[in-house]
């Protein structure tokens, strides 16, 4: 049974999911926050509403029954109706007061207080209404408005206490709430943070796939299958990068294949012209005259150089041919590298320049072959480009745990803008074109494929300040097995 793999049909889909899940996280926060907010207000405004009531009711009944006593006992004295209407006028507002502070009033102490103060208002209202009563006797009663004064200023008072009690019960809510979004926003914000890397990863991974494949590609390491897992459209891609790889595998094969076969067909007719070319230079066919001696000169000359060429292309071809079956092993680099000077004393004696070796004893283990091939390409072209009466500088050392071989030279050097692609094959540099030095656009791009195959890097450096020639450096893992 496969295991189940959940895949995105595209990478839009894929982007608008984790924008969703994203925002999902915050936006419940959000709505978390708005709530308790909410309730907040909501709380407030009932709180301030019972608080505004509660006092201006319970100053409005204090002022009530201050207008009922001052109405009463005038009444009293005076006997006046006038006096007796507005007493009674007083004591409606009054029920009415205290009926209304009676809804909004929660506080069961200032209930009690109210109801105490209605009940004792209604006993001395009725005292007032009783006929069989002298006037008298009722002023006497009156001061019992001095009592209820008192009951009704404690329940004014009261009310303001309760304002600031209500006032320090909205900030401890007003508390409650920010610590509740805080802890909402603690559990929520890193779920947000684990779901944007979560998809951002997602997202990368197959970017990344893509990117090794295409990096692949330009090595020309063809043997290792793209695989790209992601959105079905990502993945569309990786499949095309690899049916390209396929291609490129197959063009590459074919191109060794015709190298090798171009080359051994045309070895053995060339190899008779240079042949004839030395019998007739020998006179065996008979005796040359001056033009006849140059003609054959320069066929000869020209049968070796298209000989080198065709020597550097079969070298080429088996470079590059992964499937070249090489026997590796320990190299003494020092004893490799006197050899290929030794092989170069005539031509540097005839042409005057001198070599300073510099050389570190240390070994390496690698292809011989292919580690005497680089050598001998870069003093080949050290000596080409050198002028008369100048020196060619090798050092050989070791810096971190790996080999590093300078070889330097005093002639034209090699311009910042050209120093990329002098190791393409067939690429021939302009100091090259100028100075009229034949090549064949081989030598450099050997020198690189023979690194790439030990793990190494070759590169081109500037000269000292104020100085020109070429300068290269050969860096390799003493051991490219590790």
């Amino acid at each position: 049974m496969k295991p189940f793999r959940f895949s995105f049909p595209s990478l839009r889909t894929l982007l608008l999911a984790s924008f969703a899940l994203v925002l999902l996280p915050l936006a419940l926060a959000l709505v978390s926050a708005l709530y308790s907010l909410e309730k907040l207000t909501d709380y407030s405004q009932v709180a301030v509403y019972h608080a505004v009531h509660s006092t201006q009711g319970s100053r409005m009944v204090l002022e009530r029954l201050k207008a009922m006593e001052r109405s009463a006992k005038q009444y009293l004295v005076l006997d006046e109706p006038e006096l007796w209407e507005s007493y009674l006028h007083s004591h409606d507002e009054f029920t009415q007061e205290i009926q209304g502070l009676l809804e909004v009033v929660r506080d069961q102490d200032l209930r009690k207080l109210l109801n105490k103060l209605s009940a004792y208002e209604f006993d001395l209202y009725t005292m007032m209404l009783a006929e069989d009563m002298s006037k008298a006797a009722k002023l006497a009663e009156a001061d019992q408005f001095k009592y209820l004064r008192g009951l009704a200023n404690e329940a004014w008072q009261r009310s303001i206490n309760l304002v600031g009690t209500g006032l320090r019960e909205l900030e401890e809510r007003s508390k409650q709430a920010r610590q509740q979004t805080l802890k909402h926003l603690a559990i929520l914000l890193p779920i947000a943070l684990l779901l944007l890397m979560f998809f951002i990863y997602l997202i990368i991974r197959p970017i990344r796939q893509i990117d090794q494949g295409i990096r692949k590609l330009g090595d020309r390491d063809f043997d290792e299958a793209i695989v790209v897992q992601g959105p079905r459209d990502l993945k569309y891609l990786g499949k095309r990068l690899d049916w390209l790889r396929t291609r490129l595998r197959m063009l590459e094969a074919e191109k060794q294949r015709f190298l090798r076969n171009v080359s051994h067909e045309l070895k053995t007719p060339l190899a008779n012209i240079h042949e004839g070319s030395e019998l007739l230079g020998d006179q065996v066919v008979g005796e040359l005259n001056k033009e006849q001696k140059e003609i054959i000169q320069i066929l000869s000359d020209s049968a070796t150089k298209l000989h080198k060429l065709i020597e550097d292309l079969i070298h080429y071809s088996q470079v590059q041919n992964t499937d070249e079956k090489l026997k590796a092993r320990f190299i003494d680099m020092c004893a490799l590298i006197e050899e290929v000077i030794e092989d170069y004393k005539v031509r540097l004696r005839a042409n005057q320049i001198e070599i300073r070796a510099k050389l570190e004893a240390l070994e390496i283990y690698g292809f011989p072959d292919k580690i005497r091939t680089v050598i001998d390409n870069l003093i080949s072209n050290a000596v080409k480009y050198s002028p008369r009466h100048s020196v060619i500088e090798i050092s050989l050392y070791r810096r971190n745990g790996e080999m590093r071989l300078d070889i330097r030279d005093y002639g034209p050097g090699i311009p910042p803008e050209e120093r990329k692609r002098v190791f393409d094959a067939l690429y021939q540099g302009s100091a090259g074109r100028q100075m009229g030095i034949p090549g064949t656009g081989l030598g450099l791009a050997i020198v690189s494929e023979c690194i790439s195959m030990h793990h190494g890097q070759v590169e081109i450096l500037d000269p000292p300040t104020g100085k020109k020639g070429a300068f290269f450096r050969i860096i390799l893992p003493l051991d490219m097995r590790r």
